[in-house]
């Protein structure tokens, strides 16, 4: 490289909010492969992404295990490597806010919101309701709280200027959710690598069951109320 050269400016690269909408986007697309109608098709699909999963993750984890101390800490703070370390559990616990899930539970033993009690919203038969979210989940952007209501274990999230719940309750692991990572509008579970939501729809990120989810809405006062047996239908951007 001449010296002419290290001078120009860098091309290619995406602004941090044009990072986003490219992520969002390729979320939803990932999320409509599950429309595939042919069964042979959806399945050489679904082989040839599980198949480059496999690739990235080998190949991110040795360069990982390459680095000295301290670089990976620093890598993290771009927008789009931090993505893509969150997607494959790659992100040091150092990293502030990196897994941190409030759970709200109506007391003060947050010791109590535990796997065995924990009541999937999928399996309790109710009337159509609107129930009220947990005043402790405050609606500000980018936040995610894992809530135990009547109805069940809800995650409740604020991302992409809208307001958003699901069931907790991992599809894959068979596992309610106890922490997990927002990563714009991608839930990244806290029970295992490379599984991850997109939380306007619920569905898995490379195929597989998706989580339920349930219409919110917010009243004149601001509260954020949660649909139970009411019809969900997921906004998403046109292309």
């Amino acid at each position: 490289m001449s010296v002419d050269d290290s001078n120009q400016a860098l091309v290619g690269y995406r602004s941090n909010e044009e990072w986003q909408d490219l992520l969002a986007q390729a979320a939803t697309m990932v999320g409509s492969l599950d429309e595939i109608e042919d069964q042979a098709t959806r399945e050489k699909v679904f082989s040839a992404m599980e198949g480059i999963d496999a690739v990235h993750r080998e190949a991110l984890h040795r360069l990982v295990r390459l680095f000295k101390d301290g670089v990976l800490e620093q890598v993290v703070t771009d927008p789009a490597i931090n993505s893509l370390m969150g997607m494959y559990d790659l992100l040091p616990p150092e990293t502030p806010g990196c897994a941190k899930v409030w759970d709200f539970i109506g007391n003060d033993d947050p010791g109590s919101l535990t796997d065995d009690n924990a009541v999937s919203a999928e399996n309790v038969t109710i009337l159509p309701h609107w129930s009220p979210a947990p005043p402790e989940a405050v609606a500000e952007e980018g936040s995610a709280y894992i809530c135990e209501m009547d109805e069940g274990r809800i995650l409740l999230v604020r991302a992409d200027g809208n307001d958003y719940a699901l069931s907790a309750i991992c599809p894959n692991h068979k596992k309610p959710f106890s922490d997990g990572r927002l990563d714009n509008v991608l839930w990244h579970c806290g029970e295992g690598p490379g599984c991850s939501y997109d939380v306007r729809d619920g569905k898995r990120l490379g195929g597989g069951p998706g989580l339920e989810c349930f219409p919110v809405r917010v009243e004149a006062d601001g509260q954020r109320m949660i649909g139970f047996g009411i019809p969900f239908e997921p906004k998403l951007p046109a292309f």
